[in-house]
């Protein structure tokens, strides 16, 4: 029984030391990202115009493509939504092509059980287009069941073919995500709660 309790203390050991270089990682990865956002946005608004012609053509294939981020055929849907070159900004990562959007999109996908993106509200500014929407998924991490349910908001632009040259989310992706996670879900919540 003693190594039982000595093979259970190293698991929990190596769990947690994972668990914080993980967050460290991740934080320290965000601060690089941090400093160059919003800058990299701006030159995406410039370098990306929108076309407003073919808005409704490219919201039907955002709402497709987001309403289930489980779907089998998740990798057609993102394919056939963005442009080969764009700005796509999700506050957890930035790509400028289309290749590695689909392929982060179907590995997000596929790490989750069930998921459901609805739109809100849409406010149309000539080419750009706000969409507010509710997410919510379900998935496990870390040895724990996660279900989120967050609101969030996309700036979009469109090119002459109705796919998105520019995405950028605003939404708590700390809250949504990490806030559940054990140990760093206790230090998000406690850092969100004294900022109240």
């Amino acid at each position: 029984m003693p190594a039982m309790k000595t093979i259970t203390t190293i698991k929990l050991l190596a769990g947690t030391v994972l668990i914080g270089a993980l967050t460290v990682g991740c934080l320290a990865r965000s601060e690089v990202m941090d400093s160059t956002t919003v800058s990299e946005y701006e030159q995406a608004i410039k370098r990306f115009s929108g076309d407003e012609h073919h808005i409704d053509q490219g919201l039907e294939r955002f709402k497709d493509a987001f309403a289930d981020l489980t779907a089998e055929d998740r990798a057609q849907r993102f394919e056939a939504l963005y442009a080969p070159q764009l700005y796509f900004n999700d506050t957890l990562h930035v790509f400028h092509t289309r290749d590695e959007v689909v392929s982060y999109m179907t590995r997000t996908g596929g790490s989750l059980d069930e998921s459901r993106v609805d739109i809100e509200h849409v406010i149309r500014d000539g080419g750009d287009v706000y969409v507010r929407w509710t997410m919510e998924f379900r998935t496990r991490a870390a040895g724990r069941d996660i279900h989120s349910h967050s609101i969030g908001m996309t700036h979009l632009r469109f090119d002459t073919e109705g796919r998105v040259v520019l995405h950028q989310d605003f939404w708590d992706s700390g809250h949504a995500l990490y806030a559940h996670l054990p140990f760093v879900g206790l230090a998000v919540r406690q850092a969100h709660s004294r900022m109240q």
